[in-house]
């Protein structure tokens, strides 16, 4: 009973709320199971992107950086990447909110002092809750809506 207190609840409670308005949307966009399938995955990344330890993510961004060559490469698909994500930015706008949620929660997951594996399974658990949540939400009401 003490890890059920222990949670951030309202910190969470925005994580699936957001999670769930992004599902609403992404229905409204496209039902097909590939998409879905791909923003899972994604939902997950970030949840592990965001419990990955430091020292990880800094042994991976240092070796990039190791020759002239590689940090050539680096910074040209780094340009060419931020050139897509202007370009689509309605879109990263969305995904900008999804991370901030969730950024807020590992926050308060780690101020909770949960382990690193513990935030993971909330913050994926949560995310993929609110994803399903936002799919179903939106499923039944078009199909209440149209039997009606």
């Amino acid at each position: 009973m003490s890890f059920v207190k222990k949670l951030p609840w309202a910190s969470l409670m925005l994580l699936l709320v957001t999670y769930g308005a992004f599902g609403w949307l992404l229905y409204a966009w496209t039902i097909s199971w590939k998409v879905w399938l791909l923003m899972t995955a994604i939902a997950l990344l970030t949840a592990l992107a965001l419990t990955a330890p430091f020292e990880l993510m800094r042994i991976c961004l240092g070796t990039l950086l190791k020759s002239d060559t590689t940090a050539f490469i680096s910074i040209i698909l780094g340009s060419f990447a931020a050139v897509i994500l202007l370009r689509w930015f309605p879109f990263f706008a969305r995904f900008l909110i999804l991370l901030s949620a969730a950024s807020l929660a590992r926050l308060d997951i780690q101020l909770a002092g949960f382990s690193g594996l513990q935030a993971f399974l909330i913050l994926a658990i949560f995310s993929l809750s609110g994803l399903s949540l936002g799919l179903l939400t939106h499923q039944q009401l078009v199909i209440h809506h149209l039997s009606t």
